[in-house]
């Protein structure tokens, strides 16, 4: 039995990107798994039995506390042996690669989701996390990043060779599963949700999934959203209510940095009641069934899974072009791109999913195909199986040499 081990700062990331495939791997008989997160008693009560968990505490953003994680991950990851030790997340894969290096694990995995000082402006914090990310991919000897975006991105900042790091697949770090995304299920879906929130199948209905904070661009929505709202509804009283239906925003996600919102917004949305805060939802898929057009004004994605998601669910997207992101969708064919930051190229884009019915319906069709034909979970599982068996395969070729 090979041994895996993956390192991620919380367990919720492990929850939702490594959970599967962990089970994939456990299920082809040749993988012992093990997960290394932040402590937590919950999810260790959820864990299936072949997983085995070793809490070591960690802390998400900047923290002083790093030479102690790397001892405590260093001694683990000395005494378990294992061949591959995977890594996620800025701060766990940080001390994950370092720990691994320095315990000479042959096969060190960086699985890139993102690059964190993409969102950053120019100065001292974008050149340290730059040289932190860096450190990362030197001590990994081998990179996989979400996208070919990323990928190109990282290459041209110089932070490592282009044949370093392979995009397994389409790229994405876990894929669609269609059983659970399942588009026959979409009009039960659809009239189970929008019932729920007493509105009529007619009523166009945008949708965003992601934490509320700066970086996911919640503010640029909320600002574009009103913009239209003010033209539905001006319209609307311009022709004395002859049949013209304003639009919904549907807002799921809970709130994660609130002082990066725009106050104003926020309280404006709040009150309106075409804005629908859902909170965090554990029925996405149902949600997405529901929605007319996605919503990702992302600052920076390592791939944008939450568009494959809705798009494997028949939903045409609107999403900004930042590396990483705009691998997730096909602009002006399954969505619309519009640039980062920018409130008015995204309200005309909102605007414009909300005349043209018939442009929503094709590009739906076309966004399923899409995700359905590219992104489907066990195709990328297999080949991320695939790369960690040869990995490991030739490291023990080479030791016998």
């Amino acid at each position: 039995m090979k041994k895996i081990c993956f390192v991620t700062t919380i367990s919720a990331t492990l929850s939702a990107f490594l959970m599967d495939f962990a089970s994939y791997l456990h299920n082809s008989g040749q993988w012992e798994v093990t997960f290394i997160c932040n402590t937590d008693d919950e999810f260790a009560k959820k864990l299936p039995e072949y997983i085995r968990y070793i809490p070591v505490p960690m802390k998400r953003g900047i923290s002083f506390d790093g030479l102690r994680v790397v001892k405590n991950l260093k001694k683990i990851i000395a005494e378990e042996r294992f061949d591959i030790v995977q890594y996620a997340t800025p701060n766990a894969a940080l001390y994950a690669s370092v720990a691994a290096r320095s315990s000479k694990v042959p096969v060190r995995i960086y699985t890139q989701w993102g690059i964190r000082y993409m969102g950053f402006e120019d100065g001292w914090k974008r050149k340290l996390f730059k040289l932190l990310e860096k450190k990362v991919c030197i001590d990994s000897t081998r990179i996989e990043p979400e996208s070919f975006g990323i990928r190109d991105f990282a290459v041209s900042e110089g932070l490592y060779a282009a044949d370093k790091a392979e995009v397994v697949g389409s790229g994405s770090a876990c894929g669609v599963d269609l059983h659970k995304f399942d588009i026959s299920k979409k009009n039960t879906w659809r009239r189970e949700i929008r019932s729920r929130h007493g509105l009529s199948d007619n009523e166009v209905v945008f949708g965003f999934a992601a934490r509320l904070c700066r970086d996911k661009g919640i503010n640029e929505l909320l600002c574009a959203f009103r913009g239209a709202c003010e033209k539905w509804h001006g319209e609307e009283q311009a022709e004395d209510q002859s049949g013209k239906i304003g639009a919904k925003l549907f807002v799921m996600g809970g709130m994660d940095d609130e002082s990066s919102l725009d106050g104003e917004l926020l309280e404006w949305a709040e009150k309106c009641e075409d804005v629908v805060f859902c909170g965090r939802v554990t029925d996405v898929m149902k949600y997405y069934a529901a929605l007319d057009v996605f919503v990702s004004p992302s600052y920076r994605e390592g791939f944008g899974l939450v568009l494959i998601e809705a798009q494997a669910m028949g939903v045409p997207v609107i999403a900004t072009d930042v590396p990483g992101q705009i691998d997730a969708f096909l602009p002006d064919s399954t969505g619309i791109a519009v640039r980062v930051r920018d409130s008015v190229t995204l309200k005309d884009a909102l605007l414009r999913m909300y005349g043209d019915a018939d442009m929503r319906e094709r590009m739906g069709e076309r966004a399923h195909s899409f995700a359905a034909e590219g992104f489907e979970q066990n195709a990328l599982f297999a080949l991320l199986k695939k790369a960690r068996d040869e990995a490991v395969t030739e490291i023990n070729e080479t030791v016998e040499v």
